[in-house]
């Protein structure tokens, strides 16, 4: 395929997937035909079976996107704003970074995440990307843990296998959802929350210096 094409099918697929986005989100996976994404992208019912094959690939491909902000095939963790999570001089400082990271894929893909998970309890077909998608939460949580770990120890009593567990409890759509869209907390202090009980939760206690009061 040629540059020329290779762009052309590139932007197609993109906007099926924006399309497909919006619908999922405002209508529900099930609500949403492939005649009604190929309307809303403004191509041909044959263009998106053409690009995507399935409604489970187009769902799958959109949670994707969601997700890393782009069509760009670059993994999460290898992402630019993914950088000072990873390379931060300290513990509490990648946390803190990955606090914003954490804000930056909901507000993307919080939604779409739900769309997965509600999906999934009515097609079983979608099991498998649910599944798939909790995997990779988790092995993301670990991968946040072993960061973590070269540059400082994890609280006392606390392995790196159970910090995981708490990790993907704190970053979760549910957790997410619960704050923000009920609950109408802002990101900032979504963010600020999450940053600080991840610290508390996974960083050896803060004891304050002789003589300092503690707050």
């Amino acid at each position: 395929m040629s540059d020329g094409r290779h762009e052309r099918s590139r932007r197609t697929r993109r906007k099926i997937v924006i399309a497909a986005t919006e619908l999922f989100v405002r209508d529900g996976y099930g609500s949403s035909s492939i005649a009604a994404i190929a309307a809303r992208a403004g191509v041909a019912v044959q263009t998106v079976y053409a690009a995507f094959g399935t409604k489970h690939a187009i769902l799958a491909a959109a949670l994707d996107q969601a997700i890393a902000g782009d069509d760009a095939e670059i993994v999460v963790n290898a992402r630019d704003w993914m950088r000072e999570v990873f390379e931060a001089p300290t513990s509490t400082a990648r946390l803190t970074a990955y606090a914003g990271a954490v804000r930056r894929i909901m507000t993307g893909a919080g939604d779409m995440f739900r769309v997965v998970a509600t999906a999934a309890t009515v097609d079983p077909e979608l099991v498998d990307l649910a599944e798939t998608t909790e995997r990779r939460r988790r092995a993301g949580a670990r991968s946040i843990i072993a960061s973590v770990l070269t540059v400082g120890v994890l609280r006392d009593g606390l392995d790196p296998e159970r910090a995981a567990d708490i990790l993907a409890l704190l970053n979760s759509p549910a957790t997410f959802h619960h704050l923000v869209r009920v609950s109408n907390w802002s990101l900032d202090d979504y963010q600020q929350w999450l940053g600080d009980t991840m610290t508390s939760e996974l960083l050896p206690r803060q004891t304050p210096r002789p003589g300092v009061r503690s707050k």
